[in-house]
């Protein structure tokens, strides 16, 4: 199996990748409003249906009040529940990795579970120990869930301090 990116991702692909899990995001993602990711990659199965998902997106953080930068948003990464554990979270992460690094930013960000900040750090995303905030319908919050990030280009960095994501988390 291979991951292959999909021209855009609708209420179908999620409906056949969450196959009817409730909470799939541990139940605190799901209370959020997420930025559109604008690219997507799937593992599909033998009859075309996503079996596993990603998406990016161009953000902006402005970090400790400074200058913001623009960031590669991740999100939306899931795998269906009768697929776990069988390599599919690896396809799909490293070619939205690939995809994040055509994208052109240095850096990318994502917000995940605290047991799933393990899996990621496989991929090169280190913890952000600063609250980070975001926008919602009902005004600027602290995303109550683990931010990290990872390197896209060589010899980038994260600063210190508290991160504003400028718009919804991704």
């Amino acid at each position: 199996m291979q991951a292959v990116e999909l021209d855009g991702v609708g209420s179908a692909e999620w409906e056949a990748v969450l196959a009817g899990e409730q909470q799939a995001f541990g139940g605190v993602g799901e209370e959020l409003s997420w930025a559109r990711k604008t690219r997507h990659v799937a593992v599909l199965g033998d009859d075309g249906v996503p079996l596993a998902l990603a998406g990016a997106m161009i953000g902006r953080v402005a970090v400790a009040e400074g200058q913001p930068f623009p960031v590669v948003g991740i999100g939306g990464v899931i795998v269906t529940r009768a697929m776990r554990g069988r390599g599919m979270a690896r396809l799909v992460l490293e070619a939205i990795l690939d995809v994040a690094r055509e994208l052109g930013p240095e850096r990318a960000m994502l917000f995940c579970r605290e047991r799933l900040t393990t899996l990621y750090a496989r991929f090169g995303f280190h913890l952000i120990e600063s609250p980070v905030t975001a926008e919602q319908p009902s005004g600027r919050l602290i995303v109550p869930m683990r931010a990290m990030w990872a390197p896209l280009a060589d010899g980038a960095g994260w600063p210190a301090g508290e991160v504003e994501v400028l718009g919804e988390p991704f």
